[in-house]
């Protein structure tokens, strides 16, 4: 599907699709004050995903952060009309943190999958630049089983420390998406969208690269008008209220090449209820987009 040309569309000519980007904060077995146990968090945090892709037969849930044991939990917890794809960024296995991708394997088929290091070799696993830590991108081709309908999805973590390596992995995920989008022939554009926390504010270097002219990236939230946002549009890193924590925008969802798509709704969602139990010290960052089929 060409994404390049704006056309109206009816809702009987386009695929819905949800997307969901949130770090779910690792399970610490040292908490900081303010974070309560994976295990209070997790039953809270699977049922606010569960309710928000509730009715959206075809969802997709890119998080960050995730070990492996907090990765089977979700599965269980989201049910057997989910799966996912993703590896453990310190070995390619299951070590280390995930950035997975979950959808409903009741609706699409992962046709291919691969997980790259954000570093100068990002076939193996490997540090980048001023990087801290291992970082990774998760890619996955879906099919619509209905329709034929192909979608991209990218689930990614920046470094927290290196601002170079940031910028940089930036760089890099602007190739990957430009192979990616074009696996259906010259001058085919399959639709994609990448998910994300960032650790990059609006004004930061690898913010900036991402929505570089030449990027063909889009802030999904740029694409939408202010009175049809939902939440609060300054915020999705909340910390768990230590004071030497700064609340700030790092969550980001884009896409390739929008002008096809209609973005019908953005929200940036809470992550404390009346409890005072934060979910995690991200909120989550959703988006209903429309893709028209091909005719």
């Amino acid at each position: 599907m060409a994404s390049g040309m704006a056309r109206s569309v009816q809702s009987s000519d386009t695929v819905s699709i949800r997307l969901v980007t949130l770090n779910v904060r690792y399970a610490t077995k040292n908490p900081v004050p303010g974070e309560e146990p994976w295990s209070i968090r997790s039953p809270k945090l699977c049922a606010q995903l569960k309710f928000i892709t509730s009715g959206h037969s075809s969802a997709f849930l890119c998080l960050q952060e995730v070990l492996y044991s907090q990765l089977i939990d979700i599965q269980a917890r989201l049910g057997p009309s989910w799966g996912y794809i993703g590896v453990g960024r310190d070995d390619g296995q299951r070590s280390g943190e995930f950035s997975p991708i979950f959808f409903r394997v009741d609706q699409w088929v992962c046709q291919l999958t691969k997980t790259y290091w954000l570093s100068k070799t990002p076939e193996i696993p490997s540090v980048g630049w001023d990087a801290a830590l291992k970082r990774v991108c998760t890619v996955g081709s879906f099919r619509h089983k209905k329709t034929g309908t192909d979608v991209v999805i990218m689930s990614t973590h920046f470094d927290h420390h290196g601002e170079t390596a940031r910028e940089e992995s930036a760089k890099l995920i602007i190739k990957l998406a430009r192979v990616w989008a074009e696996k259906g022939g010259p001058g085919a554009q399959i639709p994609l969208f990448l998910g994300g926390d960032f650790n990059s504010a609006p004004g930061g270097r690898a913010y900036k690269a991402l929505t570089s002219p030449n990027s063909a990236m889009k802030d999904i939230s740029e694409l939408v008008p202010d009175d049809l946002k939902y939440g609060n549009q300054d915020i999705t890193y909340t910390s768990f209220g230590e004071a030497n924590e700064e609340p700030k925008r790092i969550d980001f969802l884009f896409a390739r090449e929008p002008g096809g798509l209609a973005i019908s709704g953005f929200g940036i969602l809470s992550n404390r209820f009346d409890d005072q139990v934060y979910l995690s010290d991200h909120r989550p960052v959703v988006a209903d987009v429309e893709i028209p089929l091909e005719v």
